[in-house]
């Protein structure tokens, strides 16, 4: 593939958003030249440095789009005003323009969103036209963006799913014997609020068949104290993105805990459903996921299950766990031909 430049803009903190990682990761594996450009990590809950930092921003992506001709591929919102101001500015210009969201927002929910937010929603109308590519991560959050925008052409949209690199992808996992403490793990912030942790944790705490163990960077005390009441429920502290793949072999299940309370999270496939899967891994999604359900497998290990956690005295964990007479299958979520898609659209 010959060499090319793109632009990527994605103001928030690039750490916590795991498909730029990988888009990043393999842009430069494919040799290709491009420049990103990110919010400071200096933006807090301070008004003041909130707005430093997204003045910073974009001022660095004004001043980058003046000065260069690369394609434009922006991420959310929050990163759309600079680039809307220039094509503003410069109507003629012929650069393409590739759009992706993280999540979906209704038109009243962006109401409710930060001033930035809302502030880019509002200017990006002008750029929709001028897309060569929309895309959300799945197809029915791309369909309720399209009955937000119904002028939009269908030809724009397309979808880019949350996928981990194939280096993650777990070659082998052989069957435990039985008689063993499983071990069940969760990777993200911890919330009484969307998710279902009181359930988990008053059916599965100090049960001494299971271990859980919570990796997380964001939590409160009274989560904190929650976890803590149970000998067998452990928090690990945050793990960087790229450290994950050291958790192979460790763990038994994944658990997926959102509790569907918005139309993003019901149609939703979180990436740690793939992740998961990676790693070997059996996951263990809340129902409540409509998305989610169309990965469910449970003809070969790791299983995906959808699970009730609003009743699980229902759920029956031996058969869940048990994997007899089935074959080992390797996870076939990768990011790889994700993004070749995006980059060859770009290249074009």
């Amino acid at each position: 593939m010959t060499a090319s430049k793109i632009l990527i803009l994605h103001y928030r903190d690039t750490s916590k958003y795991p498909p730029i990682i990988n888009l990043i990761d393999y842009i430069e594996n494919q040799t290709i030249k491009f420049q990103y450009i990110s919010g400071s990590r200096m933006a807090m809950q301070a008004r003041f440095l909130n707005s430093l930092s997204y003045f910073s921003f974009l001022i660095r992506t004004f001043f980058s789009l003046l000065f260069t001709k690369n394609s434009i591929v922006y991420y959310e919102s929050i990163s759309a005003t600079p680039v809307a101001i220039y094509f503003f500015l410069f109507p003629h210009s012929r650069r393409k323009l590739f759009i992706h969201y993280h999540e979906y927002f209704s038109i009243e929910e962006y109401r409710r969103q930060s001033f930035y937010e809302r502030l880019g929603r509002k200017l990006e109308g002008m750029l929709f036209e001028r897309a060569s590519w929309i895309s959300h991560t799945n197809e029915d959050r791309l369909a309720l963006f399209q009955k937000d925008f119904p002028s939009i052409s269908k030809k724009t949209f397309s979808t880019m799913p949350n996928y981990p690199p194939s280096s993650w992808i777990e070659s082998n996992r052989k069957v435990e014997s039985k008689g063993k403490v499983f071990k069940l793990l969760h990777i993200g912030a911890l919330s009484k609020e969307s998710l279902y942790l009181e359930s988990l944790l008053g059916y599965f705490g100090d049960d001494k068949r299971f271990d859980i163990d919570f990796y997380s960077h964001r939590f409160s005390d009274e989560v904190r104290d929650l976890i803590e009441r149970y000998n067998n429920c452990n928090i690990c502290g945050s793990i960087p993105y790229q450290d994950i793949p050291s958790l192979k072999g460790k763990y038994d299940v994944g658990l997926v805990l959102y509790n569907g309370s918005s139309l993003n999270f019901t149609y939703n496939a979180p990436n740690k459903i793939f992740e998961y899967l990676a790693l070997g891994l059996d996951v263990w999604c809340s129902d409540k996921l409509l998305t989610a359900k169309e990965y469910e497998r449970q003809d070969c290990y790791p299983k995906m299950l959808m699970v009730d956690y609003e009743n699980l005295p229902a759920f029956d964990i031996e058969k869940a766990l048990d994997k007899t007479g089935l074959s080992y299958s390797p996870s076939p979520y990768v990011c790889e031909p994700v993004y070749e898609k995006l980059v060859q659209k770009i290249m074009d």
